[in-house]
This record gives structure tokens, C-alpha cells and sequence, in this order.
């Protein structure tokens, strides 16, 4: 008998406590396996289902260009109204098989408020455009954390400011404690706009690393007067100089922790020439 995640899924769902699942983590590697609707389909069955993580596959196991692609997520939280967390890592620019292009992305298609979902995590190479706006229009009242790795153009993420500026602003989430946008090819941007936004009153960690974030992003920062309201500025593995970190940060007087280790120059880089950390 071939031992297929079909069968497996199915004997799940057949088991007597299949009821008392809490957690699902999916590690599947294969494109043709459609488990966004496997799962919306056995709500009925996971009644105190509470987190998801779709591709739990390691860059070890698969590269991220090649991890399947999930294209609405909707679904699941339309199914589940006790979900708190859901986490995915994934392509969203091309094929894994054939590397054929695949501009849709990843989708929040169906417009929606979720009351209980606390934790929203996105990995990815690359995340278009419209999956930001697609987040940025779902009511979330419960939502504490936010990451989203916004990725390369090679890879899917023809992403600009402008798409995140409702998060940004502060107009959304008004739980919000962690933000993460991470894995950015305009991380300075990002942070000069941050940098005035009220929004960081209501944070405890902004974790912009992984990034291009150079000098100049990071002084925007440090001269934000809500910079002191966060606990962890983290802007690891960017763009910052050396001189930066030994002459220049230990000017200000901060009550927060900034976590500046693995940049990926020691000198001045122009941010032409700089890339997000997972672009392959």
C-alpha cells in the first residue's frame, strides 16, 4: 500500500481523539497536494484546532524557491474561527518544478475579520503586492504578531512602501505588539517611515532584519522619539557599517536593546548593490 499524505491525512481524521488537536505542522513537498482545502474541508472534525504552520520543510530539505505555493489562505480562517496562530513558509514567485513564473502569490482573497487569530507569520523569497494589500485589509483584533518576510523581485516580491503603509500608519491591528518585516530589499524606506509613525508607542519588538537597512535608515530610528517605547529593535544581518555601531550608536542614550550582529559589509555598501538575506 502506497503510505501517501492522503492516507495519512485520512487516517487522522479517523482517529478517536482527533478531536483534542490543538496544533497541525505540515511538512509536505509536493505541489499537486492541495492542503489548504484538505484542511478548510475537515473543520468539522478539529473543532479546538488553535495553530497551523504550513511548510515546515528546511533549507536543508528544499530551498524556499522551491517550496510549494499556498494560494488562498482565506479559507482556513473563514473554517477555523478559534484559530490563534498560522504560520506558512513558501514560494510565491515561481513554480518549484518547472520555474515557471506565478505572479498571483499567495492570497488572503476573501476580505474578513478573524476575532482570535493572535500570531500571523509568512516566510517567504518573495511576497507580492497584492498579498500585502490583502493582509492589510483583514480585520484582526486579536493580532499581537505580524512577520512577513517581503523577499525579491527574482522570487516574487514586487512589493513597495505603499503597500505597507496601512500597517505602518498604525491604522491596523490595534494589538499589535511585534512587528516583523523582514527579509526586505527596502528595508530603509520602511524604516524612515517608521520612524514617525505612532505606531511604535504600541510595540515592544520591530525586527527589521535580514534586511538592507543601512546607516541612514537606522539613524531615522534613533532619532524617532518613540524609540524608547520599544524593548528590541532588531536590525541584524543588514547593511550597517562598522564605524556606525562603534562611534555612532553608543551616542544615544537608549532604553531599548538593539541587536545589530551579522551585517553583511563592514563598510558602506550603495543600496543599489545591497540584496535581502533569502534571495537565493
Amino acid at each position: 500500500m502506497v503510505d501517501t499524505f492522503e492516507l495519512k491525512w485520512q487516517l487522522l481524521l479517523q482517529s478517536k481523539q482527533v478531536d483534542e488537536i490543538e496544533a497541525l505542522v505540515f511538512g509536505v513537498l509536493d505541489w499537486f497536494v492541495d492542503i489548504v482545502s484538505m484542511l478548510a474541508n475537515a473543520k468539522n472534525y478539529l473543532p479546538n484546532l488553535k495553530a497551523v504552520f504550513l511548510g515546515d520543510i528546511e533549507d536543508r530539505d528544499c530551498m524556499i524557491s522551491s517550496l510549494p505555493q499556498y494560494d488562498d489562505i482565506s479559507s482556513i480562517l473563514l473554517s477555523y474561527a478559534q484559530l490563534e496562530h498560522i504560520h506558512v513558509r513558501c514560494n510565491n514567485g515561481r513554480n518549484g518544478r518547472t520555474g515557471e513564473k506565478r505572479p498571483e502569490g499567495m492570497r488572503f482573497c476573501s476580505p474578513l475579520q478573524h476575532n482570535y487569530l493572535k500570531v500571523l507569520r509568512i516566510e517567504s523569497g518573495g511576497l507580492n503586492s497584492q498579498t500585502l494589500i490583502d493582509i492589510s485589509q483583514l480585520e484582526l483584533p486579536s493580532l499581537e504578531y505580524l512577520e512577513l518576510w517581503l523577499g525579491a523581485p527574482e522570487y516574487g516580491g514586487n512589493s513597495s512602501i505603499n503597500d505597507l503603509m496601512l500597517i505602518i500608519s498604525g491604522q491596523k491591528f490595534p494589538k499589535l505588539r511585534y512587528l516583523g518585516l523582514r527579509n526586505c530589499d527596502y528595508t530603509d524606506e520602511i524604516a524612515t517611515q517608521l520612524a514617525t509613525s505612532p505606531l511604535i508607542r504600541r510595540l515592544t519588538e520591530l525586527d527589521l532584519s535580514m534586511g538592507t537597512l543601512g546607516d541612514e535608515g537606522l539613524l531615522a530610528l534613533l532619532n524617532s522619539p518613540f524609540i524608547n517605547e520599544l524593548d528590541v529593535l532588531n536590525v541584524s544581518q543588514n547593511y550597517i557599517t562598522t564605524d556606525f555601531i562603534e562611534k555612532i550608536l553608543p551616542r544615544f542614550e537608549l532604553d531599548c536593546q538593539i541587536v545589530v550582529d551579522r551585517q553583511q559589509c563592514s563598510k558602506y555598501v550603495e543600496p543599489i548593490q545591497r540584496y535581502c538575506a533569502v534571495a537565493e
